[in-house]
């Protein structure tokens, strides 16, 4: 059997998560910063990144664009993303980034 710690991030649209999926990779938009995390945006759909386990939590801003690596959990009436990590991507871009998922995905 496969050790799902050890599986891949899953490149997904926020519209797409569920509880099937373990380690996702979402790209998106900052839309608000919130306690411990901040909701991220994709144009699909928004989802609630929970930050506050990562042990260098980066400094994020409300209109940042980042890719966000991490673990789906149960969260209020839906899902959260658990960050493992948050990257920065200032110079992408987003609108070429999501027809590329589109064309894949």
């Amino acid at each position: 059997m496969a050790d799902i710690r050890k599986a891949a991030f899953k490149e997904k649209f926020i519209k797409n998560l569920d509880f099937s999926d373990f380690k996702v990779a979402v790209s998106g938009v900052i839309v608000k910063i919130l306690e411990e995390g901040f909701l991220l945006g994709d144009g699909s759909g928004e989802v609630y990144v929970n930050t506050s386990r990562m042990e260098n939590q980066p400094i994020n801003k409300e209109q940042e664009n980042v890719k966000v690596f991490g673990r789906i959990t149960p969260y209020e009436s839906g899902i959260e993303l658990q960050a493992d990590i948050v990257r920065n991507l200032e110079g992408v871009d987003m609108d070429a980034l999501k027809r590329i998922k589109e064309a894949f995905l």
